[in-house]
């Protein structure tokens, strides 16, 4: 699976485009008073404004070329405060991710990660970290009470927890391919995210991917 587009609700809406366009430097593709395109590598990213403010939130993430994890890190140290866990500002992630990762909130709230797969992205031939080398959207959150639902309908797309796991209702679920390198991370009302104190929450998420589109509340999108 591929991670096309991703669309997503928020409440800052002016602060949040002016931080990824200025702050992350980050490829503005289109840009009104409503919404808001960014290029991320082979993916694009929505922010649509939620004239109501209802504060929501969500977890995505980042790929970058695996060579470059220590070089992104730095680059985002200069821009934006790097969340902490357990008093560290990144995680290496073994077993079924293989991949340094850390973390950062942009304006609205919304937990970011820049993560370095060893195994499924590519190198870079450069040594300097530039946004040139994100590559696409590898991880956005798919929050339910409906975990079940929500999985079977996936597995309708051809979409499956990796590595043909069993679903926990209760945890985090990562539906995706691992060679693909992208996931949508299916779980629970109030799990915490890592790096972040914050629970998980339903928000609104409209996840165009190779294999079709899903989203969890269709009259907003």
């Amino acid at each position: 699976m591929k991670i096309e587009k991703v669309s997503i609700l928020i409440s800052n809406f002016e602060q949040t485009v002016r931080f990824y366009r200025d702050t992350l430097q980050l490829n503005l593709l289109s840009f009104d008073d409503q919404q808001a395109l960014f290029l991320i590598g082979e993916s694009i990213l929505e922010l649509k404004k939620d004239f109501d403010e209802n504060s929501y939130y969500y977890h995505f993430a980042f790929n970058i070329h695996s060579n470059l994890f220590s070089e992104a890190k730095a680059w985002l140290k200069k821009r934006v405060p790097l969340l902490k866990e357990d008093n560290l500002e990144e995680i290496y992630f073994d077993g079924k991710t293989q991949g340094y990762a850390c973390y950062f909130e942009d304006p609205s709230g919304n937990i970011v990660e820049f993560i370095a797969r060893e195994v499924t992205s590519p190198q870079s031939k450069h040594n300097e970290f530039t946004t040139d080398n994100i590559l696409s959207i590898s991880e956005i959150s798919f929050t339910t009470s409906k975990i079940k639902e929500v999985s079977e309908e996936l597995n309708g797309l051809g979409i499956s927890i990796r590595d043909n796991d069993h679903l926990n209702e209760k945890g985090l679920n990562f539906l995706g391919d691992y060679d693909d390198g992208a996931f949508i991370l299916l779980g629970p009302i109030g799990r915490r995210w890592l790096f972040s104190t914050k629970g998980a929450i339903p928000s609104p998420v409209s996840i165009q991917t190779n294999k079709g589109k899903i989203c969890n509340f269709n009259y907003l999108f």
